[in-house]
């Protein structure tokens, strides 16, 4: 992977799966620090994931989150853990 996209990839991811999380109208636009913990640890636990199931996925408005989704049968159990906690409220 290239240096720049290393650099970039929690920045992305995070953004990506913000972009995922159901957010009633009223909430907070700004991520609150369990949004990040959440995001980063899934960055942390999906990296080979998101490596083999999405590569190529262009990151943002959700599509890296969504694509795990997508591969969900298929990516490893401590990866589908962390997307669902990061997806719950």
């Amino acid at each position: 992977m290239p240096k720049t996209l290393t650099r970039r990839l929690p920045a992305l991811a995070l953004g990506a799966i913000l972009t995922v999380c159901a957010l009633p109208a009223h909430a907070q636009t700004q991520p609150t620090p369990e949004m990040r913990a959440k995001a980063y640890k899934v960055i942390r636990v999906c990296k080979a994931d998101i490596q083999q199931f999405c590569k190529g996925i262009e990151y943002g408005g959700g599509r890296v989150a969504q694509c795990l989704q997508q591969h969900e049968a298929s990516v490893k159990p401590d990866c589908r853990t962390a997307l669902s906690e990061a997806m719950t409220n």
